[in-house]
């Protein structure tokens, strides 16, 4: 029987994530994937500046960046009646590639991305997954089985027994590790066996996702060169995703009620909404339900689910790749944690009560978010008809509209989470700040995320943490925290020493010590250093 120390069920971009931070850390792990290939069919368009942050790590961003739309690309939104028809909104946005460095804090003006060292990318989910398997595949500590699919398992108080079968040979393996993940998608295998329900909207749309290639497209319509466009056609609502630059293209269409996917002829459904013949070629069409849907428990002993297998999103804000992903990093420093033998005997169980919180949060903010867009998809062909009942029905929208730049102004849903019931954050009696799904407001409170700032040109805070803990000493450096460094050292628990003299971080993060997670979150932060070093160390590593 082969050991590992983590199975990874799903070859996603959670499951690849997870294996690529378990890898990047040193930890053995075995990936499980039931499919030959990965998924070629995009889903997922935008990666958030948070997960770049978690990406920029492993040195794939820019791989991840060039594999998507052109950094200088319009980032705009259309809302159209159709892509003939008329124009009923427009939201602008500069191209990507123009970011800001802060350097002034105070000013109230400045632009929410550039709290970050990126602006949101948009690339293909299909095409992320391709540099993180890349990625995973020159880490010596990943091991990754095509074609195999997980039909049993098993775990006591030592760890997880899995039996493997070979999909294409039906012979079955014997693995075993310390701890099981699940990142198997929404239709959970690991979820179903485990009997953990799922609680929220079910059902909410169906939709036909078709990916296609049309070089003349963009010569087909009047409309400018954007990121995403939103026909409202009577026949054929739905979103459209430009992939890179004007050529290749996933649209999304909503079916009607009674309608299955099948119904739809893709050629004729795209040129239904363009208003004109040209040359399509269709790569692919597939089926989805729009959910709301949050795993009533995301831990069952050694057994951990993480990404849909955990919560199932709406597309809408793109937020559910990037809520996974986080999910994969925040559980893979606690799993490293367990098998080096420094975390405590309540850190494990604190991967459930940082995550479910924000999966209940996110999900339900991009069910708010589809509930706009549904909202405005019932129109129809009215919207094209020059009358004063036509005129009515613009207005009437155009007011609908503004609201759905929520799909847009989504840094606080991104950045602002916050984990205010872990047992393993220490709070300093700070007022929290708000929770604005619209705005992110930087703060190094406990169980926010370490804000960014640019240290010198090109150089984030992010590039100077440690893969461990990092405590951050601004402008001095004493005895105390010596004691504290020699205490870590004492549990084994992996600590940097960051002194920092940067009056404006100082200004940020708002006291001389902060203590940051392997995870990039405040865990703790003082003017004073602790008199009892391993009382706050023990609480941190989840051993109180």
């Amino acid at each position: 029987m082969t050991n590992y120390s983590v199975i990874i069920i799903g070859a996603g971009s959670v499951g690849l994530s997870l294996a690529a931070e378990l890898g990047w850390r040193g930890i053995s792990c075995k990936i499980i994937e039931k499919y030959s290939t990965l998924n070629s069919h995009p889903r997922a368009n935008a990666v958030a500046n948070r997960t770049m942050e978690y990406y920029r790590r492993w040195g794939i961003d820019n791989e991840i960046t060039n594999a998507g739309i052109p950094p200088d690309h319009p980032a705009d939104y259309y809302w159209v009646s159709s892509l003939h028809g008329i124009e009923l909104h427009k939201v602008s946005l500069p191209p990507y590639k123009k970011i800001k460095e802060i350097n002034n804090p105070d000013d109230t003006s400045v632009e929410e991305h550039t709290w970050s060292p990126y602006l949101k990318t948009i690339t293909g989910q299909n095409e992320v997954e391709k540099v993180l398997l890349k990625y995973v595949m020159s880490l010596k500590s990943v091991d990754i089985s095509f074609d195999n699919e997980l039909i049993n398992f098993s775990q006591d108080s030592k760890g997880v027994k899995c039996d493997i079968k070979n999909v294409i040979t039906g012979d079955i393996d014997n693995i075993k590790a310390h701890y099981l993940v699940a990142c198997d998608g929404g239709k959970s295998g690991v979820r179903e066996r485990l009997n953990i329900k799922l609680s929220g909207r079910a059902d909410m749309a169906k939709f036909v996702s078709i990916y296609f290639k049309a070089p003349d497209f963009m010569k087909c319509h009047k409309f400018g060169t954007a990121n995403i466009y939103f026909p409202l056609h009577k026949n054929y609502a739905g979103f459209l995703l430009n992939w890179d630059g004007g050529t290749t293209f996933t649209y999304h269409l909503m079916l009607k009620e009674n309608q299955i996917w099948s119904d739809i002829e893709p050629k004729a459904a795209i040129e239904a909404v363009l208003g004109e013949t040209t040359k399509i070629d269709i790569i692919s069409s597939q089926p989805w339900t729009a959910h709301a849907l949050v795993a009533d428990r995301y831990l069952d002993n050694r057994i951990i689910l993480a990404g849909d297998s955990a919560h199932l999103f709406t597309p809408t804000g793109g937020f559910g790749m990037n809520t996974g992903v986080s999910d994969a990093i925040d559980i893979a420093w606690k799993l490293q944690a367990m098998i080096e033998g420094w975390g405590g005997k309540n850190l494990l169980e604190s991967y459930h009560y940082e995550r479910h919180p924000i999966g209940i949060r996110n999900t339900s903010e991009a069910a708010d978010c589809f509930d706009q867009l549904y909202s405005v998809m019932q129109y129809g062909d009215i919207l094209d008809e020059i009358s004063d009942k036509g005129d009515a029905f613009r207005k009437e929208l155009s007011i609908n509209l503004k609201e759905q730049n929520k799909l847009i102004a989504s840094s606080g849903t991104l950045l602002g989470y916050r984990y205010n019931n872990s047992n393993i954050i220490i709070p300093d009696g700070t007022e929290e700040t708000e929770d604005d799904p619209r705005k992110y407001i930087p703060t190094a409170r406990p169980g926010h995320r370490a804000p960014h700032i640019w240290l010198e040109e090109g150089v984030s805070i992010y590039d100077r943490f440690g893969k461990g803990f990092t405590l951050i000493v601004f402008n001095k450096n004493d005895a105390s925290v010596n004691s504290f460094m020699n205490e870590a050292n004492s549990i084994n628990l992996p600590l940097k020493l960051l002194e920092i003299n940067n009056k404006y971080a100082q200004k940020l993060y708002k006291s001389t010590y902060v203590l940051v997670r392997p995870d990039l979150m405040v865990t703790w932060r003082s003017d004073i250093m602790p008199s009892n070093p391993k009382q706050l160390l023990d609480i941190v590593r989840g051993a109180k």
